[in-house]
């Protein structure tokens, strides 16, 4: 009886140890490469909000209210969704947009940003505010992309959307009609994009950002530099890396020391003459080799094999497999030059302080990425951080059953960010209402939304195709 006594006793001991174990790796800080100090290991990773007006624009009440929200939720970093850097590329339409170049614009509603993505309660560090910038390439569709329905998009080479698809004809077809064939990019186009995006790296340090990322995954124009299958140039342009170096090169050498320099890089391209795991290895061993970044996020997959949206088991153990060789390939570049490693930053279907922690303990990431958890629960690291939790008590984020839409692969997992869409509009809503204790995930799959967002889409490619 004793005996049995005092097993129990020791091993509720162990489960107590273990837990507290577990929240204070997640909620210690870790030190940044430019002196900066993360305050916890958590990051609400960008995600399309879809709150601007058809066109674009700059941030209004909805992205106040919504980001406000993360930043009482205590995330170590609040990155934001893709900020486009071209006006003339979009990427769905309703993006947030860089102010064009040459032209004068009004700092205010980016500051108002700034301010609310660091709105924490009183007495505790605010979250870092890191604006994701983007510029989405021969990926910006028709009609909605921001140009003339006869204007191309600009790319690293002429090389259109769906060429590398294996799917059905309906399927190409549908690529077809979403993307145009891109307009190879001459010299002059290059230097005004590596403008354009540190035109928006000196935007956010004067609005008061802590610093930047830069989206060089998901097929956008980075990736598309970076990618055999997409850049198929023969002159320095060729060399995979350059547009990348010489975009960082330029932001770094306009910010303080104390700003934090992200970047988002595909672990692979998933589709056949795309990016292998071996090169993105290498990519990693380079950029770390330049000690410009601070941050390396690792994601992958492009509009042809929309990985990054689609979530699983699978994807998470490649994305996990990629992270722990990427983590030793940064030590060990690190040790030999000298310098601060960049913080690798895993995203992807991580759920549960177990396993969140047990990635942290074995070196296998240094900070982790949450996305779709973070709108239905914006207070997830709350929990995931509170040592007088025990692990039944923290709450599972909601995931919705949705409707598998088997037209493409592209069009099946824009159901799921369309509900994530329409969540974070209802979130914004209730804050701006005053209060989040009121606000539920809507657990119907929301059948009706995506028949509107369907409709909507028909509606512009009928209306475009008709010039009206």
């Amino acid at each position: 009886m004793v005996d049995g006594t005092t097993s129990r006793s020791q091993s509720h001991a162990e489960g107590n140890n273990q837990r507290d174990t577990n929240s204070a790796i997640i909620s210690s800080k870790i030190n940044l490469p430019c002196g900066i100090v993360v305050p916890n290991r958590l990051v609400k990773v960008a995600m399309y909000e879809h709150l601007s007006p058809l066109g674009g624009g700059v941030p209004n009440t909805c992205h106040l209210s919504l980001y406000s929200t993360w930043a009482r939720g205590k995330w170590g970093i609040i990155i934001t969704g893709n900020v486009q850097v071209s006006p003339s590329h979009l990427g769905l339409g309703a993006d947030l947009v860089i102010p064009p170049l040459g032209k004068p614009y009004d700092i205010e509603p980016w500051s108002r940003l700034a301010a609310a993505m660091h709105a924490c309660p009183s007495g505790e560090q605010p979250s870092l505010a890191l604006m994701q910038l983007c510029h989405v390439g021969r990926q910006s569709p028709r009609f909605v992309g921001g140009r003339q329905l006869w204007d191309s998009p600009l790319a690293p080479s002429s090389k259109r959307v769906g060429e590398n698809v294996p799917e059905s004809i309906l399927s190409r077809l549908l690529y077809w009609i979403l993307f145009q064939a891109p307009k190879e990019m001459e010299e002059r186009d290059i230097e005004h994009a590596i403008d354009q995006y540190r035109h928006g790296a000196a935007l956010a340090m004067n609005a008061g950002f802590d610093g930047v990322q830069l989206h060089g995954s998901h097929g956008y124009l980075i990736t598309q530099f970076m990618s055999p299958k997409t850049n198929t140039r023969s002159d320095q342009y060729s060399k995979p890396l350059l547009f990348l170096y010489r975009i960082a090169s330029q932001i770094r050498k306009q910010v303080p020391k104390k700003f934090v320099l992200s970047v988002k890089l595909n672990a692979a391209d998933y589709v056949e003459g795309g990016m292998t795991e071996e090169e993105s290895l290498r990519h990693v061993e380079e950029i770390t080799r330049w000690d410009l970044f601070d941050i390396i996020e690792i994601s992958g997959g492009d509009y042809e094999n929309p990985e990054f949206i689609s979530s699983g088991s699978k994807r998470q153990a490649f994305f996990l497999h990629f992270a722990q060789k990427a983590s030793l390939m940064v030590e060990k570049v690190a040790s030999e030059l000298d310098i601060s490693p960049p913080a690798i930053l895993l995203t992807g279907s991580l759920r549960g302080q177990a396993s969140i922690a047990s990635v942290l303990h074995k070196n296998e990431a240094s900070l982790i990425g949450i996305a779709r958890p973070a709108v239905v629960l914006p207070s997830y690291p709350r929990f995931l951080m509170d040592e007088s939790l025990p692990p039944e008590a923290i709450p599972t984020p909601f995931e919705p059953t949705l409707p598998k839409l088997r037209v493409s692969k592209l069009a099946g997992a824009s159901v799921n960010t369309m509900w994530y869409c329409y969540e974070m509009k209802r979130l914004a809503g209730f804050t701006q209402q005053g209060s989040t204790l009121e606000y539920r995930p809507s657990k119907a799959p929301a059948l009706w939304r995506v028949l509107i967002c369907y409709l909507s889409a028909l509606w512009l490619l009928i209306v475009g195709s008709l010039g009206l």
